[in-house]
């Protein structure tokens, strides 16, 4: 699981999300959370403040395509 903060709307904002969830984001120079039934989360750089998971969910494996 990671913890991802952020500024929106209504002032600061968590969503706790699987840490596959979380990319690069093609929209906004930031990060793209999927959460699943809500569609997707769009967070530019500039509104956010941390991403809080362990390090091996923070490993990325550039083994698979």
């Amino acid at each position: 699981m990671a913890r991802v903060v952020y500024d929106g709307p209504d002032g600061i904002n968590e969503q706790n999300v699987d840490a596959d969830s979380i990319s690069d984001s093609g929209k906004v120079e930031g990060i793209r959370v999927n959460l699943k039934e809500e569609g997707f989360l769009h967070i530019p750089y500039t509104r956010l403040y941390w991403i809080h998971m362990s390090e091996d969910e923070g490993k990325i494996d550039y083994s698979q395509p």
